[in-house]
């Protein structure tokens, strides 16, 4: 099964779960854990989410820790099924974002639709993946589509250049020159995504709640952490 079947299968699944369950009259309403990774190219922000998933498996409350998935750019790849954005998508897939000027031109040469039409059906699956819960999404401006949904712990995760180089080498066998220019463009279309979308600074630690530097702190470190703030938030929600 494709990534993309696992994606759609999830989301009918956990749709109909809502449908179909009315809770009582005096039952609040439930709130879903989620996590976002924001990351600088190179920082290891898949390694993260896939630890993540392993260590979430692990925990002995499987109420919350059982049946989280990892959603990155099959959100994207969820949007192509749609004929309408399927030709603007190869960009995105890519983390590239022009600006509108940008894009402009970029219509009128390949005649594709607005990049930003595009984001905000993205934007409108992240928060909705949220919604559902027990998700962990990778980029996608997840801490700001997500920033007034309950439930989740929103990440960042930086690391230093020279650490971040010699991933991005290793991963697609560039030269250091490569990898360092393949690092400016990545960290330069997500900077520019949110500070076109939601007028913030990506590197603003105030956007997070904690920000990690993974050439220090390992991904089972972080994972770990995240766990714990997972459980004290959902036993904090219940003691309301």
């Amino acid at each position: 099964m494709s990534s993309l079947d696992r994606l759609e299968r999830y989301l009918q699944a956990e749709m109909d779960k809502l449908r179909n369950v009315s809770p009582a009259p005096d039952q609040s309403e439930t709130i879903s854990p989620f996590v976002t990774i924001s990351r600088q190219a190179g920082a290891g922000g898949h390694t993260l989410a896939n630890v993540m998933l392993s260590v979430f498996g692990e925990q002995a409350d499987t109420d919350l820790f059982e049946g989280w998935q990892v959603f990155d750019q099959n959100l994207c790849q969820h949007l192509a099924t749609d004929p309408l954005y399927a030709g603007s998508l190869s960009s995105l897939l890519a983390d590239e974002y022009h600006s509108p000027t940008q894009d402009f031109f970029h219509q009128v040469v390949r005649s594709t639709l607005d990049q930003d039409a595009v984001m905000a059906r993205v934007f409108q699956l992240v928060r909705s993946v949220a919604l559902i819960g027990k998700a962990i999404i990778v980029g996608r401006a997840g801490s700001q589509v997500t920033r007034d949904v309950e439930g989740g712990v929103r990440l960042r995760i930086v690391a230093p250049e020279q650490l971040r180089i010699e991933r991005i080498m290793a991963a697609r066998d560039l030269t250091p020159r490569e990898a360092s220019s393949e690092i400016r463009k990545l960290d330069g279309h997500r900077a520019r995504l949110l500070k076109t979308h939601f007028r913030i600074d990506v590197d603003d630690p105030l956007g997070y709640d904690a920000v990690w530097n993974t050439g220090s702190a390992t991904a089972l470190e972080i994972a770990e952490a995240t766990a714990a703030m997972l459980r004290r938030r959902t036993l904090s929600d219940g003691e309301a």
